[in-house]
């Protein structure tokens, strides 16, 4: 399994020659319509992505980029684009073809080659936002999407992941409905993957963490911690 940080919390993972591409955020869409200017630019060329499947978790900017996907998907037109409702909305009011769509709310799973892929329970701004488990390869991986911390939260997840967990991808930005630092060290404290990577940092000066605390902090909690390079892959 070949994993590759696109920045925020977009992915490249690679299986069995199959990739998924996951919430790829490539333009300045955020500064033009919030004034936040991105701190680091799209590290892979949409050229070099050749995403077999396309996964956005909920339908905000910086994850469902109305400039950027429209763009992939012409690059890639058999890629399909999987995601909750929120998503399908959006791709059919920026006219995507209907039959390159897939629906995946919470619950729902989805087998396509190398990956199989679970939507899980999500609380963020928008409400049909989900998680992602992902099994490939042999690996299994959590992926938090954007989410809050909710009292519910945690039972919600462990109710559907397995017991073993290889990799968590935990959000920690800790504003504009995500959890924070501190509660994604308990999120993985809670599900003791055999390793855990932050995401959703470095990409807006005032939407950011520090990873390096969130590695320190899961090392004082005996959890193995990675921080990914932008646009390097990764074997795991």
């Amino acid at each position: 399994m070949n994993v590759t940080w696109l920045g925020q919390s977009g992915y490249l993972m690679e299986s069995r020659g199959e990739r998924l591409l996951i919430d790829p955020f490539y333009s300045d869409i955020v500064e033009q319509k919030q004034g936040l200017k991105r701190l680091m630019e799209a590290p892979v060329p949409i050229t070099d992505l050749r995403p077999d499947l396309i996964f956005i978790t909920h339908d905000h900017l910086d994850h469902f980029d109305p400039i950027a996907l429209p763009v992939i998907h012409q690059t890639y037109p058999r890629a399909r684009i999987i995601g909750p409702q929120s998503v399908m909305k959006k791709a059919r009011e920026l006219d995507f073809d209907e039959s390159a769509l897939v629906p995946l709310p919470v619950g729902s799973a989805y087998q396509a080659g190398a990956f199989r892929l679970r939507a899980l329970p999500a609380y963020h701004g928008d409400p049909l936002a989900v998680g992602l488990f992902i099994h490939g390869q042999d690996k299994a991986i959590f992926y938090s999407g954007d989410t809050l911390l909710t009292d519910t939260y945690l039972d919600d997840i462990q109710a559907v992941c397995p017991a073993s967990i290889d990799i968590a991808f935990i959000v920690i930005n800790g504003r504009l409905g995500n959890m924070n630092l501190a509660e994604a060290v308990r999120v993985a404290s809670a599900l003791r993957p055999a390793l855990a990577i932050p995401m959703h940092y470095g990409m807006f000066a005032e939407n950011t963490a520090d990873p390096l605390e969130f590695a320190r902090n899961c090392h004082q909690n005996g959890i193995k911690t990675q921080l990914m390079p932008p646009g390097v892959p990764v074997n795991f």
